[in-house]
């Protein structure tokens, strides 16, 4: 069998999987869109929610490639 979990219990709660990668690609996009700002490079961005978006579905992808998938 697998080590990986299927689901997360905290107490008599179960959690998907996903709501710890959801909540570390959420953290990452905020932050990636906090630098974008203090470097002015979020000036070239016509549409900043999608490109918040993108960014937070990019995180995923890469930890579901190089983290989860391992």
């Amino acid at each position: 069998m697998s080590n990986i979990p299927h689901e997360l219990a905290i107490g008599d709660v179960y959690l998907s999987p996903l709501v710890p990668v959801f909540s570390i690609a959420l953290l990452a996009a905020w932050l990636s869109a906090v630098l974008l700002n203090k470097l002015r490079l979020s000036r070239y961005i016509m549409f900043p929610s999608v490109t918040f978006l993108t960014l937070m579905l990019l995180y995923i992808l890469l930890m579901n490639a190089f983290w989860i998938g391992i």
